[in-house]
């Protein structure tokens, strides 16, 4: 099988390198704008990987460069200018896909291709990456217990990291994501039904067995993806946990947006001057608060509220271990994704987001040997808590 990777940055380059591992892929070609970027990646990956240099924007070319590959791996970011354009290209030369998109109005707008993605012959799966894509998994591991299924939403905690490396905030297409997603209008599911609503609403959240804090919803794509592969739910939101005081910078960025006084690009640099000029006292009221905002959480999970067997329940569900770093834990659930495609365990036909596309238990079953922080004690990869 021969897979075109699209972007060779730091989450294009690992899943790039993991799929290289894998003896049902014959031939990567990895691309990029910049010929250089894909050169060192390839070097990664194990004699199998070439080259080209690729502007996604240029349609005619990128169609081009797909035919006569198997997969598409897209990694070109950010997915609110680049998810559908690229997916619509693959739609056309026909040819699978598969993405690790985290914003909410391209998954919508890709989830609504799915009769094109159909009739071309072509499976795609969007937004495979940790968050969305691992918290996607676990709503397909925990959602089959309820008898009615009510609610189901996702987090991300910025509070916990995911290795022992510095904290460093770099300008980036994750941080413009990230402008976009507390600012302007978000997606939620309200009342069985999507809806356009203001991000960064304070919410206090019941997390089984540890307590109740505070948290903030963003725009994100799991609301979108499970509103659509579970109808009958009635409420979704993806929450952000943070300090308050951390809430508070959001919260002014937002407002700049929205009053037209900075872009999305600005903002985002504005908030990564703000991280590096940060002061002690700073540093120590985002830690303090962090005491008062309330318990710990997992750095992701998944909380859903229905019914099982008749009785009223809250189940939640993380993982105890991960990829070390952000670029690993996007860039390995792409990767485990594609290489299920290969061994034959996704056939469906259309667009998908995991949940509807991935065996559960498989995905985890991969996903164990790659979660090597913090070392996993013996037992599952999984926490899943009950009330």
């Amino acid at each position: 099988m021969k897979i075109l990777c699209l972007g060779a940055g730091g989450m294009g380059a690992l899943a790039a390198e993991t799929i290289a591992g894998f003896k049902e892929i014959n031939k990567i070609t990895i691309a990029d704008l910049h010929q250089a970027a894909a050169e060192k990646v390839a070097a990664q990956c194990r004699g199998k990987a070439t080259t080209a240099s690729v502007n996604v924007e240029d349609r005619a070319g990128l169609i081009a460069l797909m035919k006569g590959h198997d997969v598409v791996a897209n990694c070109v970011g950010p997915f609110f200018r680049f998810g559908v354009p690229i997916l619509s290209a693959a739609i056309e030369a026909g040819v699978n896909y598969f993405d690790i998109c985290d914003d909410p109005e391209p998954t919508r707008d890709m989830l609504n291709l799915g009769k094109k993605a159909e009739a071309a012959g072509i499976t795609a799966v969007i937004g495979l990456g940790a968050t969305p894509g691992i918290t996607n998994m676990l709503a397909a591991k925990i959602s089959p217990m309820f008898t009615e299924l009510k609610e189901l939403h996702a987090a991300w905690n910025i509070e916990e990291k995911a290795d022992d490396n510095p904290e460093t905030l770099e300008y980036s297409a994750a941080i413009i994501h990230w402008m976009k997603q507390t600012s302007g209008q978000i997606l939620e599911c309200r009342d069985g039904k999507l809806e356009e609503v203001r991000p960064l609403e304070a919410v206090r959240l019941h997390y089984p067995g540890r307590g109740t804090r505070k948290v903030w919803t963003v725009g994100h794509p799991e609301p979108v993806s499970f509103a659509w592969s579970y109808p009958k739910i009635r409420k979704s939101s993806c929450y952000m946990v943070m300090p308050s005081l951390t809430a508070g910078a959001f919260k002014k960025l937002s407002g700049k947006i929205d009053r037209g006084a900075l872009t999305l690009e600005q903002a985002a640099h504005e908030l990564v001057d703000m991280s590096k000029k940060e002061s002690l006292l700073e540093h120590f009221l985002s830690v303090v608060s962090h005491f008062f905002d309330g318990p710990r959480l997992p750095l992701l999970f998944v909380i859903a509220k229905g019914k099982i067997l008749g009785q009223n329940a809250t189940v939640a569900a993380s993982i105890k271990a991960f990829p070390p770093g952000m670029a690993r834990m996007t860039g390995i659930p792409l990767a485990i994704g594609i290489h299920q495609f290969a061994e034959g365990k996704i056939t469906r036909k259309g667009t998908f987001s995991p949940e509807a596309a991935l065996d559960a238990a498989a995905f985890f079953q991969e996903l164990v040997p790659y979660c090597t922080y913090p070392a996993l004690p013996a037992g599952d990869l999984l926490e899943i808590v009950q009330v």
